[in-house]
């Protein structure tokens, strides 16, 4: 099949491709399949730790690092790092998508690794602190009551009260060592873990903090920070 770039504009591109005319988005991966690989599937290597497949479905592709497969469906980055030969640029993007496919799976390890048995992960994506306190996966807080508990609906679940806590300074970015090296975590989940941290350690002095709290459990908490538990 015979294919090359008739014309660009701002917006689109004229393309001759197979015998006809076509307009085409004018982006990275255009400009790279109808002008360098005469839409033809997308192939290219680094070295012989990276590299990318185009699949049969256009912008999916079979992506290649450090022993790691999986398909990445980040067309325009990637093209991008084509069109650049920069594998740095590579390594960022298929860094994100495996963070996106394992991160349940590292952050589980994560949080095993910083807190112990102190903080558990439950199947809704929430965060218990010492089975009194809750970080749901939007970074929202909250304090355990009496009440019935709903496994299928946060929202429903009477045993949790919504506590509003700001953590103070922007939190640090980190980064969790993987088999593709270090990955960067998301801000969201940077807040969320801040939060816990928070909780974990809270300062009972904070009047906002407490006043939110049932005495039952400011009372506890108390006499657990008094007698050094």
């Amino acid at each position: 099949m015979c294919s090359c770039i008739r014309s660009v504009r701002d917006d689109h591109l004229i393309v001759y491709y197979n015998g006809k005319i076509m307009t085409k988005i004018n982006d990275s991966y255009n400009n790279l399949k109808y002008g360098k690989y005469d839409g033809n599937r997308i192939f290219y290597k680094f070295d012989d730790e990276a590299m990318i497949q185009e699949t049969y479905d256009d912008r999916i592709f079979n992506c290649t690092y450090k022993g790691e497969t999986m398909q990445v469906r980040k067309s325009e980055k990637i093209c991008e790092s084509i069109l650049d030969n920069s594998i740095d640029n590579y390594a960022v993007v298929f860094k994100e998508t495996y963070y996106e496919i394992h991160k349940i799976e590292l952050i589980t390890d994560l949080v095993k690794r910083s807190y112990g048995e102190r903080v558990q992960l439950k199947n809704d994506n929430t965060f218990v602190i010492d089975d009194r306190f809750m970080v749901d996966e939007h970074g929202t807080a909250h304090y355990g009551r009496k009440g019935q508990r709903n496994r299928d609906d946060i929202t429903k679940d009477r045993r949790w009260s919504f506590l509003c806590i700001v953590v103070k300074g922007r939190p640090r970015k980190k980064s969790i060592k993987t088999k593709i090296g270090l990955v960067e975590l998301d801000e969201k989940l940077l807040e969320i873990l801040s939060k816990i941290q928070f909780l974990l350690y809270p300062t009972m002095t904070d009047g906002v903090f407490t006043s939110q709290l049932p005495d039952w459990l400011t009372k506890t908490m108390t006499a657990e920070r008094e007698a050094g538990v």
